[in-house]
């Protein structure tokens, strides 16, 4: 009986965590994923904010100081400038013209739309091999035209493309800490279930089923209602009932005795 209360109760109880732990760490897990994307988005923003006066002096020194001192951060695991052609013109560790530099796939995308906006930012967070990606058009403003470099024209879209990438570890190690917290979480749920819900049923259910099966025995050994341990009302009309069935045969037995005792009177005055 103890089994068959508690097990079902635990199941239920345990699964119900299990899901909603998992839900929320789904939840937590994109809102943390979107707070990192949106850091990258922001850090991308400056660095093309920084560069872009240099940009427009033509100052192609500036430029890579400015590209290399923020790749040699450690988080930061590529950070490149494009030209209208794909072609890597900056880059924080490697060498611009080194052969094994492979276009992100972001650029190409770039590289194949019919228009490019400034709202084509691609980002992406790669778990599996731990980086957090962000490319960005860089586009063509007015000045960019009449300015020292006076080499795009007024009519083009975009003059480059920006593509940053930096470490997830930081938010792999969170993930991971919460992961193993909703599961020690989760365990605890389990036993304190199996602890509570025992000593509930023990107080509330077992142990007035063990004094009114004792009452039981006792009735059936022939004590009367009045000499039964006193109940305590836990089992509700079980025991009322129960109590009274025993009173009626207490009843019962006190009728048949005093349908005997005249019969025996008479016999007596008989003789």
């Amino acid at each position: 009986m103890i089994a068959r209360a508690i097990v079902p109760v635990t199941i239920a109880v345990t699964g119900c965590v299990i899901f909603v732990c998992i839900l929320l760490y789904s939840f937590v897990k994109s809102d943390m994923t979107d707070e990192a994307l949106r850091n990258l988005s922001n850090c991308a923003d400056t660095v093309i904010k920084s560069t872009s006066f240099a940009m427009m002096e033509d100052d192609r020194h500036s430029i890579q100081n400015i590209v290399t001192s923020i790749g040699t951060r450690a988080t930061v695991e590529s950070i490149r400038i494009y030209d209208q052609n794909g072609k890597v013109q900056f880059s924080g560790r490697d060498r611009p013209e080194s052969q094994s530099i492979t276009m992100d796939s972001h650029i190409a995308d770039f590289l194949q739309s019919d228009h490019i906006t400034k709202e084509m930012w691609q980002r992406d967070i790669d778990h599996a091999n731990g980086k957090i990606t962000v490319s960005v058009p860089i586009m063509n403003e007015p000045t960019c035209s009449t300015a020292a470099c006076h080499f795009h024209a007024g009519d083009e879209n975009a003059l480059g493309f920006f593509s940053m990438a930096v470490s997830s570890e930081s938010l792999e190690n969170t993930l991971s800490i919460l992961r193993y917290r909703m599961t020690v979480f989760s365990i605890m749920v389990l036993f304190l279930t199996i602890g509570g819900v025992t000593a509930l049923l023990r107080m509330n259910l077992f142990l007035p089923i063990l004094r009114i099966t004792h009452n039981a025995e006792q009735a059936a050994q022939g004590v009367a209602e009045g000499d039964l341990p006193k109940s305590d009302h836990k089992l509700g009309k079980l025991n009322k009932d129960f109590r009274l069935l025993v009173k009626q045969r207490d009843q019962a037995l006190r009728d048949l005795k005093a349908l005997d005792n005249p019969d025996r009177n008479v016999d007596d005055g008989s003789r």
